[in-house]
């Protein structure tokens, strides 16, 4: 997990800065896991929201932080209602950046994270085609040279993957493999995302493969094998990511291709 919200321009040096905390306090919750931190860090941004002037940009950030500390309540603790306060608070934030906010594009990613958690839940379709207005539009606040422009095409290819999962329809899934592409693209051999972005990619191909379209399972399997080579094998997603090689293997043998 990485430092996400900065210091308040309004507090001076030596100051309680409460943005800060939630967001020392959520960066030890990732490390430890200690719901205990997790509340702490959510009672933090409660009195950053209430500490920060509305025309304050922390402000906003402190109702995006919300939004990301309820989700993480959310991941542990399965409370709908957890979830529903996640998107409200996203929602605020949103609204809430004044204009020129350099931080409109995060509170945007965070609402639709949040988002496709409530599509992945419930299956409202508007909840995933929310979450995909807003990856858009966090990719037309960034610059193509933005550090976070590649993150953020990323997630857009996620969001459209996993809406073709549930609405199938070829035109998302090759739109889902464009932006998983252009990601991996912008994304350094050496960056730690780098195998993220091989399996992100490699899922996309899977995606069309499974539609009918059999000529990607190749690449799609290239993929999947870099991201082996280069993920260690206690990475969480490595036991799933060799599943995924082993069932197309299985599939090319099938079929002779």
């Amino acid at each position: 997990m990485a430092r996400w919200f900065g210091k308040s321009r309004q507090v001076r040096p030596g100051d309680d800065d409460p943005l800060g905390t939630a967001d020392e306090l959520r960066l030890a919750y990732g490390q430890t896991g200690d719901p205990g931190l997790l509340r702490r860090a959510i009672q933090a941004a409660e009195q950053a929201k209430d500490r920060y002037p509305a025309d304050d940009p922390h402000h906003a950030s402190s109702l995006s932080a919300l939004c990301m500390l309820y989700r993480l309540r959310w991941e542990r603790e399965r409370d709908a209602r957890l979830l529903e306060r996640s998107v409200a608070y996203g929602r605020q934030a949103v609204d809430a950046s004044p204009p020129g906010d350099p931080e409109l594009g995060r509170h945007m990613s965070s609402l639709a994270t949040s988002l496709q958690e409530a599509f992945d839940r419930g299956g409202r379709q508007q909840d995933i085609d929310e979450a995909v207005a807003l990856y858009r539009g966090c990719l037309d606040l960034l610059p193509p040279d933005h550090a976070e422009h590649a993150g953020q095409e990323s997630n857009l290819a996620n969001a459209l993957l996993r809406r073709a999962q549930r609405f199938p329809d070829p035109a998302t899934l090759e739109e889902a493999v464009r932006h998983a592409r252009a990601a991996l693209d912008h994304t350094p051999a050496h960056d730690p995302m780098h195998p993220v972005r091989l399996v992100n990619l490699g899922g996309a191909l899977l995606g069309l493969v499974q539609s009918g379209q059999v000529r990607h399972a190749a690449e799609a399997q290239a993929m999947y094998e870099r991201a082996l080579r280069e993920l260690p094998r206690t990475h969480p997603a490595y036991g799933s990511v060799q599943g995924a090689v082993e069932r197309i293997r299985s599939l090319r043998r099938t079929l002779g291709i």
